[in-house]
C-alpha cells in the first residue's frame, strides 16, 4: 500500500518541475495537507477569527510552492509544510501584536469571549472546559504543541522532533510532563481545590495568543 508521505513526495517534485502538471499538483496537496495546517494553526491561534487561521493555511501553502525545490527528504512533507507554518503562526503573531497596539482591546472583549466559548463548550460542560482551557494555556509552549501534534495531529515522536529541532527523548518529556500537569490541575477542579482568583482567572486569561 503506497503511504501518504510518497503521494505527497510525487505531488512535491512535479511541482518543482513547474510543468503543466504542476499547478494540478499543488492542488492536489493543498487539498491533503490544508486540514492538517488548519488544525495546527488553529491550535497555536486559539479562539482566532477563522480568517486569520486560514490566511496562515495560504500563506504556509504558497510558501510550499514557491519553495518545493528547498524540500531535503529527510523529515516526512507533512513535517516539513508544519515547519513552514511555525514560522508564518510566528509572522501572524508579529503582526496581530502591532495591530493590538493600535486598539482598545475593551472594546472586542465580548466578542472574543463568545470565539472562545465556542471552541471549549466541544470539549466539557462550560465552566470545567475553561478550566481546562486555561491549564492548557499555564503549559510552556513546547509542552502545549507536543502535545497538540501527538494527540490532534497523530505525528510520530520522531517526526515532532525534527518539528521542534530536538532530540525525540526531549518530546517524550515534554509530553509526559504536560500529561502530569493537566492532570493534576483537573484533579485540582475536581476537588474543587481552587482559589478564587484563580478560578476568576481561568476565565479571563487571554489563551489566544500564540505562544
Amino acid at each position: 500500500m503506497t503511504r501518504p508521505d510518497d503521494i505527497h513526495r510525487v505531488l512535491l517534485r512535479q511541482i518543482v518541475l513547474r510543468d503543466a502538471r504542476s499547478e494540478a499538483a499543488m492542488a492536489k496537496l493543498y487539498q491533503a495537507l490544508s486540514g492538517r495546517v488548519f488544525a495546527f494553526a488553529r491550535h497555536h491561534l486559539y479562539g482566532a477569527d477563522e480568517h486569520r487561521v486560514q490566511s496562515v493555511v495560504v500563506d504556509t501553502l504558497f510558501e510550499v510552492w514557491r519553495s518545493a525545490a528547498q524540500f531535503g527528504g529527510q523529515a516526512q512533507v507533512l513535517t516539513w509544510v508544519l515547519g513552514i507554518a511555525r514560522h508564518k503562526l510566528l509572522d501572524s503573531a508579529r503582526r496581530q501584536a502591532r495591530h493590538d497596539d493600535d486598539e482598545d482591546i475593551d472594546e472586542h472583549a465580548e466578542t472574543l469571549a463568545d470565539e472562545r466559548a465556542d471552541i471549549v463548550t466541544q470539549l466539557a460542560e462550560k465552566q470545567r472546559a475553561e478550566w481546562l482551557a486555561y491549564c492548557m494555556a499555564r503549559l510552556p509552549a513546547e509542552q502545549r504543541e507536543c502535545l497538540h501534534l501527538l494527540l490532534v495531529q497523530g505525528m510520530s515522536v520522531d517526526d515532532i522532533s525534527r518539528l521542534q529541532q530536538c532530540p525525540s527523548g526531549t518530546v517524550k518529556t515534554r509530553v509526559f510532563h504536560a500529561k502530569h500537569k493537566l492532570k493534576s490541575g483537573m484533579l485540582r477542579w475536581l476537588k474543587n481545590d481552587i482559589p478564587a482568583a484563580e478560578l476568576a482567572a481561568s476565565r479571563s486569561a487571554d489563551v489566544c495568543r500564540y505562544a
